[in-house]
This record gives structure tokens, sequence and C-alpha cells, in this order.
């Protein structure tokens, strides 16, 4: 579910994020990370790859759904 606060004319993005266990990895030491919702759609890992991609879409959604809302 992506929605912006204030009904759509807020500054704050809530994105549903779903963390679980990375195949057979330690789930103390990694986990994945994904959005199953169509409009926030990503998955990636606790790895320093993952992370960095993480950072990318979160900050793609918020520019997408904040930024460009106004």
């Amino acid at each position: 579910m992506a929605k912006i606060s204030k009904d759509g004319k807020g500054k704050t993005l809530y994105i549903e994020l779903s963390i679980y266990p990375c195949g057979n990895a330690d789930p103390t030491k990694n986990l994945t990370i994904s959005s199953p919702d169509r409009k926030t759609k990503f998955k990636t890992t606790l790895s320093d790859k993952g992370l960095k991609k993480f950072k990318a879409n979160v900050l793609a959604f918020y520019k997408q759904h904040v930024l460009n809302q106004k």
C-alpha cells in the first residue's frame, strides 16, 4: 500500500514491507525485505548491495509518490 499522509497532501510516504528469512541464510544475519504492493514492488536483502538497492527504491518511490504530487 503506497499511502501519503494528510490525504495525499503530506510529506510522509507509507509503504508495506514484508521481512522474512533469506533462503538458507542464517536469519540472525540476513533477511529478505520486499514490498508486495504493485505500486512499490521490490525485493532485496540486508546485504550491503541489497541495502543500496533498498535505499534507491525508497528514494525513487518517495520522488514518484510524494514529490511529483505537488
